[in-house]
């Protein structure tokens, strides 16, 4: 009777018993990048996010809005990732109302609404 009981045990006694801490160690990492943490920067005048496409010449420039957070700072909410994506703060407003899409090549970004790429912190 003890050997049967001892054999019904067996399996419950080695069966593997793997932590769950290293694979939340390794999630972490994963689930932060999938959140997207939006971009905060700075811009004094016209705010805005752009996609850039680059695979094309000269490159192209798709506006979308910048959510405001107070005095002078901005956030950004896209879903893709630099270098595809930039925050912008240009000197004259481009005319982009939120309703309707604009898209504007290298040079009218530059020159005509002189945007600059603004660097943001996570």
């Amino acid at each position: 009777m003890d050997s049967e009981w001892y054999r019904m045990r067996l399996p419950v006694l080695y069966r593997p018993r793997i932590s769950k801490a290293p694979l939340a160690v390794f999630m972490l990492p994963l689930v932060a990048c999938a959140a997207k943490t939006p971009t905060i920067f700075e811009c004094s005048t016209n705010p805005y996010c752009v996609i850039k496409n680059i695979s094309v010449s000269p490159m192209r420039y798709t506006f979308s809005p910048a959510t405001p957070l107070g005095s002078g700072l901005w956030s950004c909410h896209i879903e893709i990732s630099p270098p595809r994506s930039a925050n912008a703060c240009c000197e004259h407003p481009t005319g982009y109302d939120g309703h309707r899409s604009l898209t504007i090549n290298s040079g009218q970004f530059f020159d005509k609404y002189k945007c600059t790429e603004v660097p943001g912190q996570y």
